[in-house]
């Protein structure tokens, strides 16, 4: 089945803003910088120490999430200081909330992720 060419331009253009919000963030957060060094850190190790395909998995999800929610906060944290440059309580409380469910997910993905290494040492 051939897509029109007018779909084709939509999908591109979706997967273009994908990727200029990934080289973005990159660019111009030090969060996601440090998300993605310790990802990038972490698939590196397991692949060294060579986990099974199911430990594979619960790496691959966990990296993915931890990253995609820090891409998330960002545009969180930047949104509430477009509408808000000012401080405001009710802001810095949402930008806390967002930062929480980084951390959260983030410590869960460490414990997964000692448990697993610890079966290989």
């Amino acid at each position: 089945m051939k897509l029109p060419r007018e779909a084709l331009s939509r999908l591109y253009n979706k997967f273009k803003a994908a990727i200029d919000g990934i080289i973005v963030g990159l660019k111009t957060d030090r969060s996601i910088r440090v998300q993605w060094l310790i990802a990038i850190a972490v698939l590196v190790i397991f692949f060294v120490i060579s986990i099974e395909p199911s430990d594979w998995l619960w790496v691959i999800l966990l990296t993915g999430l931890v990253v995609a929610i820090e891409h998330i906060n960002s545009a969180i944290e930047e949104l509430a200081d477009f509408v808000e440059p000012q401080y405001s309580e009710h802001i810095k409380r949402i930008k806390d909330f967002s930062s929480a469910a980084v951390f959260i997910l983030s410590i869960t993905s460490a414990i997964v992720g000692l448990i697993i290494l610890f079966k290989y040492l």
